[in-house]
């Protein structure tokens, strides 16, 4: 089970979770990190299955920088959310995919 906490203040936003990797009953790993920074002012927290999770966190930042790339301007927060949000919804369509 994943565990995350956010809170939201004034002019911040702290996040903080878990870091360990559990496999049914058996602890994989205990230094996963599962925030990971998509540019110098966003970060995704994910949970859900490792190799999805790492999986699809490295699709949405590839891309995310292949957009600012191509047309040297960096998307907004709500752009990278509601393309992260397309892309997983997607991609529940096509195949399972273990990742919230």
């Amino acid at each position: 089970m994943d565990y995350f906490m956010g809170i939201k203040g004034p002019d911040f936003v702290m996040l903080c979770s878990d870091t360990s990797a559990v496999q049914q009953i058996i602890t994989i790993k205990d230094d996963e990190d599962k925030l990971v920074p998509v540019d110098s002012h966003k970060l995704m927290a994910l949970s859900g299955d490792p190799g999805s999770r790492v999986q699809f966190s490295e699709y949405i930042i590839a891309n995310t920088r292949l957009y600012a790339l191509r047309n040297n301007n960096k998307l907004s927060t709500k752009a990278v959310a509601n393309f992260t949000r397309n892309e997983l919804a997607t991609a529940l369509r096509k195949n399972p995919y273990q990742c919230n």
